[in-house]
């Protein structure tokens, strides 16, 4: 079996994918755990729109020739943990930790958005940028609950 032409920016998604998983359990765990009705709808909010982008970039890396996992077993147990912690150290660390995620993953697709369009695969590089869109903008409303 040949190896994908995009075999680095493959693995590299991988990780974002990987990172998408415990953001989806990690959004459905503090959505159910926060005690502000606005914080709960926006982490329920978030929480559907990480399925979207689920979906988006299993589906692009399906396209670029790879061949992504569906679930993270491993990002799930991990996201439960933490939250386990916020019983202990409230959930401001938590959505602390969600906050350095959305803006690191928002930074990585903006780099697979550059490469693609190195490539020329214009269409594609548009997917990643609005993956990155989506992932600032959930750190700019984190910022605000960070913050508080």
């Amino acid at each position: 079996m040949s190896r994908p032409v995009h075999g680095p920016l493959l693995a590299d998604m991988h990780l974002a994918l990987l990172a998408e998983f415990g953001a989806l359990s990690m959004y459905g765990y503090l959505s159910r755990r926060a005690r502000d009705v606005e914080l709960s709808g926006l982490l329920a909010r978030f929480r559907h729109e990480e399925e979207e982008q689920i979906d988006c970039l299993r589906g692009l890396m399906q396209e670029l020739g790879g061949r992504p996992p569906a679930r993270s077993l491993r990002r799930r147990l991990a996201a439960w943990l933490l939250y386990l912690a916020t019983w202990i150290g409230g959930t401001r660390i938590a959505l602390r930790l969600c906050l350095e995620s959305e803006e690191t993953i928002a930074r990585w697709y903006a780099q697979y958005a550059r490469h693609l369009v190195r490539a020329g695969l214009v269409e594609h590089a548009g997917t990643c940028e609005a993956l990155s869109v989506t992932k600032r903008r959930h750190a700019l409303a984190l910022q605000a609950w960070v913050g508080r």
